[in-house]
């Protein structure tokens, strides 16, 4: 049950933290995410490349 309430508690912090950076530094923020988009992006592409190599 802790490991819960720290898990949320982690939750809230984030996306406290994350609101004050977009009011001080949205320019942070929008590199950030672009940086998460890539890196998720290139995963996803990564699978679906496995999986036509695998077909073929």
């Amino acid at each position: 049950m802790g490991l819960v309430g720290l898990a949320f508690l982690g939750v809230v912090l984030g996306a406290a933290g994350t609101e004050f950076l977009r009011a001080s530094k949205p320019e942070l923020v929008e590199k950030i995410e672009d940086a998460a988009r890539r890196f998720v992006n290139s995963l996803c592409s990564s699978n679906s490349d496995d999986e036509k190599a695998k077909e073929k």
